[in-house]
């Protein structure tokens, strides 16, 4: 199925429903706000740090001390970083929730379309475009909400370009974490599965249709 019309049907997705995009979206601005934040806290006390310790020394020894004073104020700040992680498990967990639940509500259409000719790497694909398109306003969001909270709190020297780099790749790891559950359901789905709403499993185990306690989704 051709890439263009695959986005096309996900822009279609994403504005018809609006509030499942509006959680992606701020799901994955939280997860780059509280990165970009933490990780600007952590840059002004290693700055503040640094200067007060190298004052008036050798630069072999201002070198060393400040070497030393870097690695101490990350490691103090290391309760922050899991407040950080904490937010991205947040995230990634209400993204792969929605879009379980909407891969549910829409079992017959994908396997209408897999009749139609598209293939499993096609509807992969298509909840990939939608989930990217869903964060797509999250992630400027975030952005700026992070440089906001860190201008206010901190003062905006100490906003830096690592804040942006460093937030950005965490929110990208979270959304494509939060997607990880609803593609892998979509690539284990046969036609027959999604037509005639039978269960569908994360893991294709063959003991699982056997079993029958968790019912798949």
């Amino acid at each position: 199925m051709p890439l263009h019309l695959l986005k096309a049907i996900a822009l279609r997705r994403v504005s018809t429903h609006k509030a499942i995009a509006a959680f992606v979206s701020l799901s994955t601005a939280l997860a780059i706000a509280a990165s970009f934040t933490v990780t600007a806290m952590t840059e002004a006390m290693v700055w503040r740090m640094e200067d007060r310790a190298v004052g008036g020394l050798s630069p072999e020894a201002a070198g060393k001390a400040a070497e030393m004073v870097r690695r101490a104020a990350r490691a103090a700040y290391l309760p922050w970083h899991a407040v950080s992680l904490a937010a991205a498990v947040v995230a990634l967990s209400g993204i792969a929730c929605v879009l379980s639940v909407s891969f549910v509500g829409r079992k017959k259409s994908l396997g209408i379309m897999k009749t139609l000719g598209g293939t499993t790497r096609d509807l992969m694909r298509l909840m990939a475009l939608e989930a990217t398109f869903m964060a797509a306003f999250g992630i400027p969001l975030g952005l700026l909400g992070g440089a906001l909270m860190t201008g206010v709190y901190l003062g905006p020297q100490a906003i830096s370009p690592l804040c942006f780099v460093v937030s950005l790749v965490f929110g990208v790891l979270s959304l494509g974490a939060g997607v990880y559950m609803p593609v892998r359901l979509v690539r284990n789905a046969s036609c027959a599965a999604l037509l005639l709403n039978r269960p569908v499993y994360a893991f294709s185990n063959p003991s699982c249709a056997q079993c029958g306690l968790c019912g798949g989704f």
